[in-house]
């Protein structure tokens, strides 16, 4: 799955915590819909996915590392209140509106 972060995103994580850099690049912005920018309607995401998307395997001299769903929620919030998110959900739907990302870019498979 290929996606292209645009310089505006990239200003826009600059100096947020890790937990919502990562968030927004391993968890939310993967799964955008091109067209829309949402996240969320035609797959679904939740905490939980995101919080999977985030864990860290453990390797020699390296501790593993998993991220709690309230800690993801609070990221999330991070990522709202700096304008690069707006939250959509319906319910119980976990639905993300990326604010900075390009739209409508696609990248089409070359003819064999």
């Amino acid at each position: 799955m290929d996606f292209l972060i645009n310089t505006d995103e990239l200003e826009a994580i600059c100096g947020l915590l890790h937990i919502q850099q990562l968030t927004y690049l391993r968890g939310i912005r993967p799964y955008m819909d091109v067209k829309t920018g949402v996240v969320g309607v035609k797959r679904r995401i939740s905490y939980q996915s995101i919080a999977e998307q985030l864990y860290v395997e453990p390797h020699q001299g390296i501790k593993s590392q998993s991220w709690s769903r309230d800690q993801v929620r609070r990221a999330v919030a991070g990522l709202a209140r700096a304008g690069i998110i707006t939250v959509q959900s319906e319910g119980m739907h976990l639905i993300l509106k990326c604010q900075l990302a390009t739209l409508g870019y696609f990248v089409q498979n070359k003819a064999a």
